[in-house]
């Protein structure tokens, strides 16, 4: 279990365990110990090439001339609080008895005869968390007592006394959070089994705790959530909920059914208890119920027949979820990430719903203010908690890269209040797609979870990257640690080419660091400390090498003599032409046959859907727009002669539509790579002509709240027409819309525009916006590598009125 912890640090080790090295260990420990415990101390001697011999009491352990005698003490929990909150005192505040339950009292001393190691906990995973400080303490105990040291993760109380003839070293320590650890919850490539089993063992070689099941590219999760695991993916869970328990995490089955559960059906109830039945067969009793990234609103008739919300159909689902686990083994545990986890957006009237309504026992995940918080602090759980009715749980979003997977996330943990115990549940992370690099990281996450207050980013990373791979580290993995040790939020030398931006970037400056990176390889690939790190980093140099040639050779991009790109303002730009006398809204495309016609019919404008598509005549697109001093107006003209559109409102996605991305404020967030208020996403459907009325939609839950709200549907005008082999139609968006408030030739406008066909699911399966397998979706924007995207307004093509 402590195997790779203790091959990485074994060098330094040597010399401070002279004093025991090829001797004898003599253990006394009670009767019925947890063989976990006595499998850790083998692998501490085994390291030291000492030979371990069981003593009965001390004056036994003496008489076997033994060179460090290491005595155990599992006390009764109750007790042994007691004694820890006499040992500690204040200024530290003692543990609650939660905490104390991986607590522990480690004392040494070395009084001339052999050093002595007294160990006494009220649980073995007390025990566990002070073997994990046995090759520390040894060395305190080798080296010059005029040398500091520094403990990592800062004990909550040490007394050391330090004589010519004498040592003596107290701790008493015990972990600020209740809940610490991982979850594997990304998007992209689950992890392998090897990984997995590679990040339990690192999970209990740093004290964490919690290992959530997560993965959302696992179909058995998440798509399949349904169907039994078959045979060969149950053992592999067995395997893993084995070696959880070996190294003191707790394994937590995560399940996510929220795309297509219905839940007022008794029957998917009963194949989501089925499902986690199996698994809780295998000795897990935490559950963990993720109804994060799922539609926000209710659209099953028989839910939306039942429940008023989808705060009362999620606290319905949950409770009943709780109570059935709890009623299988008292001993049953239920984690739930809602559909609102973020302060960023969603609806706060669902999570107050939520938080009255779910039972107290059940653990609410929040991410921060952010999907990816660059802080978190104490007020902010306590503002998020108030509306939740309890102590959030963190799901923290760091290192995770499975939305940027051009890069790696190796910096040490930042922007956590060291304050956060107080008003949260937990903390676990979520990792990068590369596990073993994401345990640099992870291993500084794991040293602010157990004492925050003594959290120092710095020297964590430093002990981090000496542990794992020895002490020229920095020097061996410099260009990676440089490149790679910024944040996702931060403006990363590699950004432009992944990320458009308007502002202009060096490519000589991006290809010396590539070569850097490449160089720096050769040698880490010889070196056996580096075999499993090697093939997760190697791909990033030749993968940002061939996006830089590819956004080297876009014509969108204008060359300077200098080596610096910059994004074209002339490519790809629309127009607008002023008109005189407002046209009417009758959707009759004709009118606009003078105009400039924009169009949607290339197999190079396909975003989603090639093979399904058939050609112009089973799908495309005419535009126009124009402008007056009131409105601009936009004109659409679709080939769609099997219409699919029986939503409205925000379910438009689900069917056939014209959309737009418009940022509003064009100069002044020129430079901008984020919606911040200026922007909406409108979606555009004509209804069905048979009884769904047209409508229209904007995400407005991913924006900031304005000062005063609009009423989309209705200020934004739309008339529609039947055609002969599709639908047209008349849009007009409100000046007052825009900065400004005034249209005038060279005015210019982000906007770029997407048509979409839904083919309808086979009968008996629910609509799915996200399904690929049955949509064509359209972009305006004619470049490849930097398609137009909500999030980023300097993706968006310019409009320029004349």
């Amino acid at each position: 279990m402590l195997g790779y912890l203790l091959f990485v640090t074994a060098l330094r080790l040597h010399a401070a365990l002279l004093l025991v090295a090829g001797g004898r260990w003599a253990v006394i420990a009670p009767a019925g110990i947890d063989g976990r415990i006595t499998a850790q101390i083998s692998e501490l001697a085994a390291e030291d090439h000492a030979e371990i011999v069981n003593a009965t009491n001390e004056a036994e352990a003496k008489r076997s001339d033994a060179r460090l005698i290491l005595e155990l003490h599992q006390n009764d929990p109750d007790s042994f609080l007691q004694e820890l909150k006499r040992v500690v005192q204040p200024p530290t505040a003692p543990p609650t008895a939660e905490l104390a339950r991986e607590a522990y009292i480690l004392e040494w001393s070395n009084n001339g005869s052999a050093p002595r190691a007294r160990i006494t906990a009220g649980t073995s995973e007390g025990l566990h968390n002070a073997l994990l400080r046995i090759p520390r303490v040894l060395e305190w105990a080798g080296s010059d007592r005029n040398r500091p040291m520094q403990w990592l993760p800062a004990p909550k109380k040490m007394i050391e006394k330090r004589e010519p003839t004498f040592r003596s070293l107290t701790l008493a320590d015990f972990p600020s959070f209740p809940q610490r650890g991982v979850v594997e919850g990304f998007y992209g490539k689950p992890w392998t089994q090897q990984d997995r089993l590679d990040i339990l063992r690192f999970e209990g070689e740093h004290g964490m705790n919690v290992y959530y099941y997560a993965p959302k590219d696992d179909p058995y999760h998440r798509k399949l959530w349904r169907e039994p695991y078959p045979p060969a993916q149950i053992q592999r869970l067995a395997e893993l909920v084995n070696a959880a328990r070996t190294n003191f995490v707790d394994f937590a089955f995560a399940i996510s059914p929220g795309l297509s559960v219905v839940y007022s059906k008794d029957q998917d109830f009963t194949d989501l208890t089925a499902k986690l039945d199996s698994v809780a067969a295998l000795g897990v009793t935490h559950f963990a119920l993720f109804l994060d990234d799922v539609p926000p609103d209710l659209r099953n008739p028989g839910d939306l027949q039942r429940f008023k919300t989808l705060a009362a159909a999620h606290s319905y689902f949950v409770n009943k979820l709780y109570q059935y686990l709890v009623a299988r083994s008292p001993a049953s545990t239920l984690t739930v990430t809602p559909t609102t986890y973020t302060n960023d957006w969603g609806s706060r009237d669902y999570i107050r719903e939520m938080g009255v309504g779910i039972d107290p026992h059940v653990d609410l995940v929040w991410t921060g203010t952010k999907v990816v918080s660059p802080i978190i602090t104490v007020e902010q759980a306590i503002e998020w908690g108030q509306l939740l009715s309890r102590k959030p749980l963190v799901w923290d979003n760091f290192p995770v890269n499975d939305g940027i997977p051009w890069r790696l996330n190796l910096g040490p943990m930042r922007g956590r209040d060291p304050r956060l115990p107080a008003a949260v549940a937990g903390l676990f992370a979520n990792p990068m797609n590369q596990a073993h690099a994401s345990m640099i990281p992870l291993q500084t996450v794991a040293d602010y979870l157990w004492n925050p207050e003594a959290y120092d980013p710095e020297a964590s990373y430093r002990k981090a990257l000496n542990d794992q791979y020895g002490e020229d580290t920095r020097r061996r993995l410099g260009a990676f640690l440089q490149t790679y040790g910024d944040y996702w939020w931060d403006e990363n030398i590699f950004k432009p080419l992944f990320t458009q931006q308007r502002r202009p970037f060096n490519v000589r400056v991006i290809e010396r660091r590539i070569a850097v990176l490449n160089s720096s390889l050769s040698p880490l690939k010889q070196d056996v400390r580096f075999q499993k790190l090697v093939p997760e980093i190697s791909p990033l140099p030749s993968g940002t090498a061939e996006r830089l040639r590819k956004v080297v050779a876009d014509p969108a991009f204008r060359h300077f003599p200098s080596g610096k790109l910059v994004w074209r303002s002339d490519y790809d730009v629309l127009h607008a032409s002023r008109i005189r006398v407002t046209p009417l809204l009758d959707g009759n495309f004709r009118k606009w046959r003078a105009a400039q016609i924009y169009r949607l019919g290339k197999a190079s404008q396909i975003v989603a859907g090639r093979t399904l598509w058939k050609g112009p005549r089973q799908f495309s697109a005419r535009v126009a727009f124009a402008w007056d001093r009131n409105s601009l107006h936009i004109g659409v003209d679709l080939i769609d002669p099997e219409l699919y559109q029986p939503f409205t409102g925000r379910d438009i996605s689900k069917g056939d539509f014209f959309a737009i991305n418009l940022e509003t404020a064009f100069r002044k967030n020129f430079f901008s790579r984020s919606a911040d208020g200026d922007e909406y996403h409108l979606l555009f459907s004509p209804g069905n002509f048979f009884g769904i009325q047209p409508s229209v939609w904007s995400e407005e839950d991913y924006l900031p709240p304005r000062p005063h709200p609009r009423d989309f549907p209705n200020e934004i005008r739309t008339a529609w027409k039947k055609t002969a082999n599709g639908f047209s139609g008349d849009i007009a968006i409100p000046i007052y819309y825009f900065a400004g408030g005034r249209f005038r030739p060279g005015y210019e406008i982000g906007l770029s525009f997407s048509i979409q066909k839904h083919f309808p699911p086979p009968p008996g399966q629910a609509a799915n916006e996200d399904d690929e397998n049955r949509r064509i979706l359209f972009t305006s924007k004619a470049d490849t590598l930097f398609r137009a995207s909500f999030g980023n307004p300097s993706t968006y093509q310019r409009l320029v009125l004349r």
